[in-house]
């Protein structure tokens, strides 16, 4: 049988080698390493968030949720409005109301939820409570004026 140096050798030459038992045994340890360390970066991918932007009347909505894609559960949202040249809207009552569209024998799934103004935007948690397509409308009231914004994501 070869050793560890030969095996490299061989396969050069074409000719099948197999490796001695404590060599195969590294091997392994390596082709799990590897799995695993895959395995995290492909977690991590999904871990990134989703950005989706939308104009409400004369604001700029750019939504955040810190999922991608938004899963079952709880989702963190961050809606940072800014107005035309550029400037945080801070004086605002955000609702933002997200459902599912209606489907056949189904219960309506229709929530809503204040938004409240963290730093230079505004910070909700959204519940999904089911796998598939949900929409998220978001009512921006700034004195007796009322606009909204529109979003769709698909929840895994």
């Amino acid at each position: 049988m070869p050793e560890r140096g030969q095996f490299d050798a061989c396969r050069r030459k074409g000719v099948k080698c197999r490796l001695v038992n404590k060599d195969r045994g590294r091997l392994v340890r390596r082709g799990f390493a590897g799995l695993a360390a895959g395995a995290l970066l492909l977690i991590s991918a999904g871990a990134a968030t989703l950005e989706l932007k939308a104009r409400a009347g004369g604001y700029d909505v750019a939504l955040r949720i810190d999922r991608n894609p938004p899963v079952v559960g709880d989702n963190g949202l961050e809606l940072r409005i800014t107005d035309a040249a550029g400037a945080v809207l801070k004086d605002a009552k955000v609702l933002v109301n997200y459902y599912m569209p209606p489907m056949p024998r189904m219960a309506p799934m229709n929530y809503k939820t204040q938004a409240k103004l963290k730093k230079d935007a505004y910070a909700v948690s959204m519940r999904l409570i089911m796998a598939g397509p949900w929409i998220i409308v978001v009512k921006i009231t700034v004195g007796e004026k009322t606009t909204s914004a529109r979003f769709h994501i698909d929840a895994r």
